[in-house]
């Protein structure tokens, strides 16, 4: 598991160079903003956590999430219009040390699956998962969507993310949200809103974001 960002040491978590530890885990794989990217898999583990009853995954599905989350954007180094596809082939062809060919596979689908299209079994990359591996990779790439969305500015302005079960239902699914004093969120709620498409396809609520003060 990727060590936790405390939110107090911002110094080291907006430091732009990647640290030994993220080399070895990345398998060699740069990203172009590693402080959005660890924020990015900071967020996707607690939205794993406050999505729990939906999904009922396990910790070794939070570790491919995590590591998706980290390197979503290596895409980003070769083109910026379909960098989602290239951080899927990218990814697919690094060996990531601790990881299996298929669960590298896995991680390298959530995260071509990041942005813009929706798994579907017309993809190659998809279709040829067995049937958990598909219904494991659409979730995952749910919550990466949202927890990329949910720091589209690029400054970690969300602090911290859990669920609100006293409005999590059959039909919706709650998220309180704390942010950066003054921070404005109009931008990021409203691109979490556009790429909550897919985890409203797959878990069928309705995402909602409740911001605290």
């Amino acid at each position: 598991m990727i060590n936790p960002i405390p939110i107090g040491e911002l110094d080291w978590w907006q430091q732009s160079a990647p640290t030994a530890e993220e080399l070895q885990i990345s398998g060699g794989l740069q990203v172009e903003d590693w402080p959005h990217a660890r924020h990015v898999a900071r967020l996707s583990a607690q939205l794993f956590d406050a999505t729990q009853p939906l999904h009922e995954l396990d910790a070794g599905a939070l570790r491919l999430l995590e590591r998706a989350a980290l390197l979503h954007n290596t895409g980003m180094l070769i083109e910026a219009r379909r960098h989602h596809k290239h951080s899927y082939r990218l990814i697919k062809e690094t060996q990531l040390p601790d990881f299996n060919d298929e669960e590298r596979h896995e991680i390298a689908t959530i995260a071509r699956y990041h942005r813009r299209a929706l798994p579907s079994v017309s993809h190659e990359e998809y279709a040829v998962m067995k049937r958990d591996a598909r219904k494991r990779v659409s979730m995952l790439a749910a919550l990466l969507r949202i927890a990329d969305a949910l720091d589209y500015s690029h400054d970690g302005r969300v602090l911290r993310l859990v669920a609100n079960p006293e409005f999590c239902d059959r039909e919706n699914w709650t998220i309180s949200i704390w942010v950066r004093p003054l921070a404005d969120l109009d931008d990021e709620l409203e691109h979490a809103s556009e790429k909550a498409d897919l985890f409203e396809k797959v878990f069928k609520r309705n995402l909602r974001f409740l911001i605290r003060d």
